[in-house]
């Protein structure tokens, strides 16, 4: 009695591993995107690149032009300093060191806000090309869509980057 009860549940377990086995090797369909590519083709990356640069356009130009005054005057000290009097001496390196503690104030905080704003648009572009892969996904009937860097190998008929750029390009920002 043991013994058969035993037999059945092999048998059992043997039946659920074979049905396993056959729902398992159902062929998935997978692609990959190389979403880096994708987001330096599309119009929306350019755009926001542009939006940037015209947002801190002015505030760079200040900071560029600290940098360049500063400059100058080091220059202008260390060419002209063994010719001028102390008190002039003074006065350039007080305005150099004035110039710098300005340039810090100025420059830091601009970085820090360009930075901040690019990772702001970075993800909204990041959230189309998520979109476009999703519709990509969905119309071509891929059950998986991977990163291009997570694959070690694939062919080079998997890659849907083009597809997705297209769709993506369709999107309004």
């Amino acid at each position: 009695m043991l013994k058969t009860r035993a037999v059945k549940s092999v048998i059992i377990l043997v039946a659920g591993l074979l049905m396993a086995g056959t729902s398992m090797a159902k062929e998935m369909k997978i692609a990959y995107v190389d979403v880096q590519a994708v987001a330096a083709k599309i119009p929306q990356s350019a755009a926001m690149q542009e939006a940037i640069k015209n947002e801190f356009s002015q505030r760079i130009e200040a900071v560029s032009k600290l940098e360049k005054d500063i400059g100058f005057n080091i220059e202008k000290l260390r060419r002209d300093g063994p010719t001028m009097s102390d008190k002039q001496q003074d006065e350039l390196k007080k305005a150099v060191t004035d110039q710098r503690q300005q340039y810090e104030q100025l420059a830091r905080p601009l970085d820090e806000e360009i930075r901040n704003r690019q990772a702001e648009e970075r993800n909204k572009v990041l959230a189309l090309i998520k979109a476009a892969i999703d519709v990509v996904a969905e119309r071509e009937k891929f059950d998986m869509v991977l990163n291009s860097g997570a694959a070690v190998y694939a062919k080079p008929e998997f890659d849907i980057s083009e597809s997705v750029i297209t769709q993506v390009s369709k999107a309004k920002k």
